[in-house]
Parts: structure tokens; C-alpha cells; sequence
């Protein structure tokens, strides 16, 4: 799969020949990706009732959203982030294992827009919630908690309109409550560093029309 995957990469660098991007203002666009999120907190969760510190470990994290150009250089984008099964150890063994969603919206700025490599930066604001479920089977729910995110990355056009997306984005938000059920047990700090590799797809203005 890995192979396949570089494979379709390299076959479309070398067929996109001198592809440019075209001006992204007043067009909508859809991306999809995924990589790695690697919790930052020492203490991913605190509880009375966790005696040592309960740690997250890297896991998978993918997602997708929409962009939509408002100018030359700047984007409106609404995106949604999935960690599915986010491993949570005490001294080496595994504990819990969480899932957590991130909903963020955001501007980025697009450096030589015009260009086929596209270099952004941008931040936005972010809700997170998940779930935390123990090995013996106990469920907890993670409350909604609100923070933000800065991120950089760079496009690499293929065609006109369709573009490699590769990014590194810091979050953080304040510590979000753990319940079960109407009482709360603890609290959870989602703060983390997330790489992913993408695709976007940006329409035409016809579409629309």
C-alpha cells in the first residue's frame, strides 16, 4: 500500500509538467487528509482516581473539510479532525483508550499564490470533545473544551486545480471535564502536535452558477 501510494505520487509530479495554480478567490474547495496526532501534555489525564500519569500516545488522525478563497492570499477554512483510538498508558500499560474530535474554523495566508508550490500559514479556533473508555469496559464521556490552533504548510499543484497538501499544526485548548454520566471525574488536556498529508480539490467558479 505504501508503495502504491509514493508510486501514484511520483506519477503525478512527473505528469503535471509546469502546472500553476490558479487564483483560489471566490472558489470553494474540499480537502481531504490524514497523518499522525502526538499528545504534547505529560499528563494527558488527571483523576483523583489515577494514582501516576496517565500519558497519550501518537495515533492515527484524518479528516477532511472546506476552504474557500476570499482574496489572493487569504482562505476561510472549516475542517473536521478524527483520532479514532488514541492509546492512554500509565507507566507502560495501557489503561484507556480515547477518541476525540476536533471541529475548527479558521483563515490561512497564501504565500505566492499564484505559484505551484504554495506556501500558507494560518490559526483558527477549536472545539474538541471525545470519548475515554477503560480497559475493564467503564465508558466516560469528554466534555467539549475551546482553544485554538496555529499551523504552516505548503500546496503543491498538480493541475490547476487540485493540489498535494502537506501540514504541521499545534492546538491547544483549556482543560476539558471528564463525566460519568452527570459527574464529573477528572479532567483532560487535548493539547498536541498533528502532521498530515492531503489532497484539495478546488472547484470552479462556474459550478456554482
Amino acid at each position: 500500500m505504501q508503495r502504491l501510494l509514493i508510486s501514484t505520487i511520483l506519477m503525478l509530479i512527473l505528469a503535471s509538467g509546469s502546472a500553476r495554480a490558479e487564483s483560489i478567490s471566490g472558489k470553494f474547495g474540499l480537502t481531504g487528509k490524514a497523518g499522525v496526532l502526538v499528545p504534547l501534555k505529560d499528563r494527558f489525564i488527571s483523576s483523583s482516581a489515577i494514582t501516576g500519569k496517565a500519558e497519550g500516545q501518537a495515533d492515527f488522525a484524518g479528516g477532511g473539510g472546506f476552504i474557500y478563497g476570499i482574496g489572493e492570499n487569504l482562505a476561510l477554512e472549516m475542517e473536521a479532525l478524527r483520532v479514532p483510538n488514541l492509546d492512554v498508558e500509565i507507566a507502560g500499560s495501557k489503561v484507556y483508550e480515547a477518541s476525540l474530535t476536533d471541529l475548527s474554523l479558521g483563515l490561512q495566508y497564501r504565500f505566492t499564490p499564484n505559484n505551484r508550490l504554495v506556501p500558507l500559514v494560518g490559526g483558527g479556533v477549536d472545539f474538541i470533545k471525545g470519548e475515554l473508555e477503560a480497559t475493564t469496559g467503564a465508558g466516560y464521556s469528554m466534555e467539549w473544551t475551546v482553544g485554538g490552533h496555529a499551523h504552516a504548510g505548503v500546496d503543491y499543484f498538480f493541475t490547476p486545480g487540485i493540489a498535494l497538501a502537506a501540514e504541521l499544526r499545534g492546538i491547544y485548548t483549556a482543560r476539558g471535564d471528564i463525566n460519568a454520566g452527570d459527574v464529573k471525574v477528572g479532567k483532560y488536556d487535548p493539547l498536541s502536535f498533528v502532521g498530515t498529508l492531503g489532497v484539495r480539490l478546488f472547484l470552479p467558479k462556474s459550478a456554482f452558477r
